[in-house]
């Protein structure tokens, strides 16, 4: 018996060795288990991409937006079917028609595809109702276009104005071709007609050749139907392709409002991105939303601003010219400005002083500080004076000083606003006599630009300010003594529109007098 424990754990050696032997032979992992794996992700993902990939219902528009119910019946009918519900000529036949029938036409044979489209021209020339007219004439664009006698027919003459509607709407689809009867339409007398005439006539000329686009500029200048405004929501988006047709009717249409409406077009075509309105656009502070880089300015388009500048006798054609110039922010454009400084017309003046806060104008500082203080129009004063503080040299500084006792309350705040953006110590005389302003706005300006200076000349001018009665005049007064280091925290409770000035200040001047807000006690 005691050999039966001896031989026992022999056998138990015997088959430890063996299986630790055999281990040793054999992977510990599936050499294939790899691919096996990388098989199962793949079979995954081809699973997930089945299952996230439309059906053929979703993925065909012409049963895309229907209920499920709605698809199995349209992918049922045939077109004797559907014929038959053409042909009833009944409003709720003919909805359940004009639904199968771009389906059931894209699967039908030459010849019943002619059935079709006869059916529904047959319905859109002597339906019995309005409304079967329309959704019949409505539906001819989607059987290949066809039928267009009969949308013509009906646009002209139909006796149900809904069904007029609806063959104008469809004549889009046409073309340039239709444009002889569209312009037809816009003469009509009743009012939507034309104007929604108009409107067709402007998207199928925009769309259209060379011929297409000089009639599209003919209707600029033009006011009844909105012809001019819709040209131009199609002109414009056509961009460079326009400007051919666009430059020729600014520098030569006999028509004043045609020139001026051109022009305006050229300007927001050739508007874009340049160095000076990045510049403009970081001394605004502005921030730049979304992820679309903008586009370059195209400067093919400035000679044609230029000479319109320079030459068209009609104000709003030079005003639009001068706006445009700025859009482009190139410097050639900076001595046809300065020369418009002086143009007879004060919207030209104005437009010409506001393209200079986004285009180089040292050159034209001297035009600009006259302006600012001597122009008899005060919007045209204003602009100069934002130019100025856009063009910041030192003799622009001094014109913005200058500019701190205009007449106009709107200008001196311009001035103060500018000179505390340049943080121009030339102004600080200036600004501490505005701080007894008698407008409100302006004694606010003075205070916030003083303390932009940061000069301890400063102080008296702003613990003076912190009893005025105008609050934003004393909190600004408080940030600015805070910029200089005289502001100590003391709790909460003080409130200024910045976030980080969300608190109540002790002051202390040379004197030692303590100044809280509001009384500022001695």
């Amino acid at each position: 018996m005691r050999r039966y424990p001896v031989l026992i754990a022999i056998i138990l050696a015997v088959c430890v060795y063996l299986l630790s032997a055999g281990c040793s032979l054999l992977p510990l992992v599936d050499p294939h288990g790899h691919d096996h794996a990388a098989e199962a992700d793949e079979q995954e993902q081809e699973q997930q991409a089945e299952a996230q990939k439309p059906s053929e219902d979703e993925s065909d528009m012409d049963l895309f937006m229907l209920p499920p119910e709605a698809r199995e019946r349209v992918k049922a009918m045939k077109v004797d079917e559907l014929v038959e519900l053409l042909q009833r000529d009944q409003v709720d036949s003919v909805a359940d028609a004009a639904t199968a029938a771009p389906y059931v036409y894209k699967r039908a044979t030459a010849e019943d595809q002619k059935r079709i489209e006869d059916a529904v021209a047959a319905l859109a020339s002597s339906g019995s109702t309005g409304e079967t007219r329309s959704r019949a004439v409505a539906l001819l664009p989607r059987l290949n276009n066809t039928h267009s006698a009969v949308r013509a027919k009906a646009a002209r003459s139909d006796a149900d104005h809904a069904v007029r509607l609806a063959a104008i709407l469809s004549l889009e689809r046409d073309g340039q071709a239709v444009a002889p009867l569209l312009q037809e339409l816009v003469k009509d007398p009743d009012s939507e007609i034309r104007k929604t005439a108009q409107d067709i006539l402007s998207k199928v000329l925009s769309a259209g050749d060379d011929s297409g686009m000089r009639a599209l500029v003919q209707s600029l200048g033009v006011y009844e139907n909105d012809a001019s405004a819709l040209a131009t929501t199609h002109l414009v988006p056509t961009g460079a392709p326009a400007l051919p047709a666009l430059t020729e009717a600014a520098l030569g249409d006999p028509s004043d409002y045609r020139r001026a409406a051109a022009t305006i077009c050229i300007a927001m075509i050739c508007a874009g991105d340049n160095e000076m309105l990045d510049e403009f656009a970081k001394k605004s502070k502005a921030t730049r939303h979304g992820t679309r880089e903008p586009w370059p300015a195209n400067l093919d388009g400035l000679p044609t601003l230029i000479r319109v500048l320079e030459t068209d006798s009609f104000g709003p054609a030079r005003e639009a010219a001068a706006q445009g110039l700025g859009y482009l922010g190139s410097a050639k454009a900076a001595a046809p400005l300065a020369k418009a400084l002086r143009d007879p017309d004060a919207h030209v003046r104005r437009r010409a002083a506001a393209a200079f806060e986004t285009l180089p104008g040292e050159s034209a500082v001297k035009e600009l500080a006259h302006v600012a203080v001597s122009d008899t129009n005060s919007d045209v004063r204003r602009f100069a004076v934002k130019a100025l503080g856009h063009v910041g040299t030192p003799e622009a500084a001094g014109a913005l000083a200058r500019a701190t006792t205009d007449q106009e309350p709107r200008v001196r705040q311009a001035a103060a606003d500018e000179l505390g953006r340049l943080a121009a110590p030339e102004g600080f005389d200036a600004l501490a006599a505005m701080l007894k302003d008698p407008v409100d706005d302006v004694r606010w300006a003075a205070a916030r630009a003083i303390g932009e200076l940061r000069l301890k000349e400063a102080v008296p001018h702003l613990l003076s300010a912190l009893r005025d009665s105008y609050p934003p005049v004393s909190n600004a007064a408080e940030r600015g003594l805070q910029k200089l280091g005289i502001a100590q925290r003391k709790g909460t409770g003080f409130r200024e529109p910045e976030p980080e000035a969300d608190d109540e200040y002790e002051m202390e001047d040379h004197s030692g007098h303590n100044h809280g807000p509001g009384g500022h006690s001695h």
